[in-house]
């Protein structure tokens, strides 16, 4: 079970990771109504989210394959 764990803990640091990348890129926008950030409908932002995550991949800062980050943006992006 450990190694279970161990995967969903990366997935949910990974998708924590990219959902603050996204707000910052103004992807994503807090509603104060909402209890999750809902999609701003963007495409310059959306683009920028997936550049700054595989930046960040390629930085360290996030765990993970090249696929494990597209998936996990594109998870982030259709909130």
């Amino acid at each position: 079970m450990s190694a279970i764990r161990n995967v969903l803990d990366e997935h949910e640091g990974r998708v924590a990771a990219i959902t603050a990348i996204a707000i910052e890129a103004r992807a994503l926008v807090l509603s104060e109504s909402a209890d999750e950030p809902t999609s701003a409908a963007n495409p310059n932002a959306e683009k920028l989210v997936y550049a700054r995550a595989f930046q960040a991949w390629a930085d360290g800062a996030i765990e993970g394959t090249a696929e494990d980050i597209f998936e996990s943006v594109e998870e982030v992006l259709d909130a």
